[in-house]
């Protein structure tokens, strides 16, 4: 891919032909776990990241992550006005879980499946191929995987 795609542009040529590499071969996601996580551990509620490594295939984890921040920061001002408690603590966590879960969950799950296509070049190149002539597909996968707009 370096040689074939990334080489065409100038610019990352001359980086490839002139560049120190850290590593004799590249990094790919291919070597990253998107396993899911817990969510709440210890009473510490997870957000972006530490809640679950997002797939490249599930679109931009920044915002993901700000939006998660967002439904959390709701749960617990709504939390602080009716002061804390272990129950209400409770309550807190069982809500965050449920709107993640109804925000995120099935978006990552799909994005993990997905992703298990890609870890060999050949069937990377089928399920790439076979997507062509499914367009249909291919927008309902991108809309499973990116959540719906706000």
């Amino acid at each position: 891919m370096e040689k074939l795609v990334l080489m065409k542009n100038p610019f990352l040529k001359d980086v490839f032909e002139h560049a120190d590499f850290v590593w004799t071969r590249p990094e790919t996601i291919n070597e990253i776990a998107f396993d899911s996580k817990p969510l709440i551990e210890n009473h510490i509620l997870m957000c972006g990241d530490t809640a679950g490594m997002i797939t490249p295939l599930c679109g931009n984890g920044m915002a993901m992550a700000f939006h998660a921040a967002k439904i959390l920061s709701d749960i617990i001002i709504s939390g602080c006005d009716k002061g804390f408690d272990n129950q209400s603590r409770t309550q807190l966590e069982q809500a965050y879980q449920q709107q993640w879960q109804k925000q995120f969950g099935l978006r990552l799950r799909t994005g993990r499946y997905i992703q298990r296509f890609f870890g060999s070049e050949i069937l990377s190149e089928a399920v790439i191929g076979g997507l062509k002539y499914f367009p249909a597909l291919t927008r309902y996968l991108v809309k499973q995987t990116h959540g719906s707009t706000i």
